[in-house]
Formats: C-alpha cells, structure tokens, sequence
C-alpha cells in the first residue's frame, strides 16, 4: 500500500511493532535516534514508523532489549566469519 507521505507501510499495529524492532536491530541506532515509535496514519490507515515524540514503551521491554542485543551480536559474530 502506498501512502503519500512516502514511508513504509505496515498493515497491523503488532506488524509495524516487529518491523521497528527488526529495524532497531539491523541498523543498531543508539537510544533516541532513528525510528523511536509507530502511528496509524490519518491518510492511509497504515502503520508508519515516526523518529519523533515519545519512544514506544516496547522498545524497553526486557524482553525485547534482550532480543535486539542477542541479535545484533549474533549479526556481528556472524559477519565476522564471513
């Protein structure tokens, strides 16, 4: 689906929250920089990714602090026998 702000769309809240949590990993952003949280938009109905407001909670869960970490040295490791 195409939006006319031109950001990626996202059909469901719970896709655009893994979306940004994949994003988190493949890009490692430090905190407070890159995409922060997700939004419904107004003109397309879709799910879009915003680096400004508030960080979503999620990205602070346990849980999903554990799994980015995990991932991203997994990454690292990986690319490092490559």
């Amino acid at each position: 689906m195409k939006c006319v702000s031109g950001k990626n769309s996202y059909d469901s809240e719970e896709v655009a929250k893994e979306a940004l949590i994949q994003n988190r990993i493949r890009f490692n952003h430090r905190k407070g920089s890159g995409p922060i949280n997700i939004y419904e938009c107004s003109d397309c109905g879709a799910w879009h990714f915003t680096s400004t407001g508030v960080e979503a909670s999620f990205l602070n869960d346990d849980e999903v602090v554990k799994r980015v970490e995990k991932e991203i040295r997994l990454r690292d490791w990986a690319d490092e026998f490559n």
